[in-house]
């Protein structure tokens, strides 16, 4: 019984920290033991997670935005940092976002942005399964050579 207990804390505790990035809970699983198929049901399960909640409470995360930011009459519609957001999706678009939304930019924020820009629910959730389980795929294999190699 004890050994299942600390199995599921272990779990949780990488399902917890893949909620918002992937990256901590490969390199964590690797020392925790875990197989690598073990790793992904946790690790991408925390992805989808997030994924979901984050497209389903849309529209409540929109309105919360915009009550604590509000318009302001005199402030330039384009700013210098929001050039550069703009910038970027039209170079790289969705799937430039989608790729770094696991590892650098969040999944809550890429998920958030992408829907906001237009892109689909479905499309939104398959591609940050694909790219939550290269990464994390990536990033176990990483871990578990560089433990191996010490």
């Amino acid at each position: 019984m004890e050994l299942i207990d600390s199995y599921l804390l272990q779990g949780l505790a990488v399902f917890f920290m893949s909620l918002w990035k992937t990256w901590l809970g490969p390199a964590l699983s690797a020392p925790l033991g875990f197989t690598y198929w073990e790793m992904l049901a946790w690790n991408v399960s925390g992805a989808l997670f997030s994924a979901t909640m984050t497209l389903h409470f849309s529209r409540h995360i929109n309105a919360f935005i915009r009550r604590l930011l509000p318009k302001k009459e005199n402030k330039p519609r384009f700013r210098k940092e929001l050039r550069r957001y703009v910038r970027f999706w039209r170079r790289y678009g969705f799937y430039g976002v989608m790729v770094l939304t696991p590892v650098l930019i969040g999944i809550p924020v890429g998920v958030w942005v992408s829907a906001r820009l237009g892109t689909g629910k479905r499309q939104i959730l398959v591609m940050v399964t694909l790219f939550s389980v290269f990464w994390s795929s990536a990033l176990y294999f990483a871990a578990d050579t560089g433990l191996a190699a010490i």
